[in-house]
C-alpha cells in the first residue's frame, strides 16, 4: 500500500490437487477496493487488461491530489483452490526523501475524509515530513506485521 504505483494483472485460480488453472466458483473470492465513500467493491479485471493502483507514496508526493486505494484480497473458500496474481510495485529509491509539493501541507497529504477499516494504521502514524521512502516503508511494514 505504501508504494508509488502498482501494476496488476487479473488473478487466476489454481487447483492445488492438479496444478491446473480452473474457474473459481466462489463468487466472493478476489480483489476488493474501498471507494472514497467507504463502500467495498469487488474489482474484476478483464483477462486482457492491466490495472493500476495508486499507493500512499503517490498520495504524499502529490500533496494529497492522488489518494491511495485501500484494498484486500479474499481467498477462495474452496480449500483446494488458490488465487495467484502478479503485481509490479513501482517505488522510489529507499534513501530518497518523500517530499510534498510546495504549497501543500502535511494535512493535505493525510486524506482526512477517507473512511479506513479499523485495522488500518493511518498514514499520519507512519509518515512524517523528511522521512525517506525506506523509513516510511519500514514503519508501514512494522505497523501491519502481526
Amino acid at each position: 500500500m505504501q508504494g508509488l504505483l502498482t501494476g496488476l494483472v487479473p488473478g487466476m485460480y489454481i487447483d492445488t490437487t492438479t496444478g491446473q488453472p480452473v474457474a473459481c466458483t466462489d463468487n466472493s473470492a478476489g480483489l476488493y477496493i474501498q471507494t472514497r465513500a467507504g463502500s467495498v467493491v469487488k474489482v474484476t479485471l478483464p483477462s486482457n487488461a492491466c490495472g493500476f493502483q495508486i499507493g500512499e507514496t503517490s498520495q504524499i508526493q502529490s500533496g494529497g491530489i492522488l489518494q491511495a486505494t485501500p484494498h484486500a484480497v479474499r481467498p477462495s473458500s474452496q480449500s483446494s483452490i488458490t488465487r495467484e496474481s502478479f503485481a509490479v510495485f513501482l517505488e522510489p529509491e529507499f534513501h530518497e526523501p518523500l517530499a510534498i509539493p510546495s504549497g501543500k501541507s502535511v494535512r493535505d497529504c493525510q486524506a482526512q475524509d477517507v473512511v479506513l477499516p479499523a485495522n488500518v494504521v493511518p498514514l499520519s502514524q507512519r509518515w512524517k515530513p523528511g522521512q525517506t521512502f525506506g523509513d516510511f516503508h519500514t514503519a508501514t511494514v512494522s505497523a501491519f506485521t502481526i
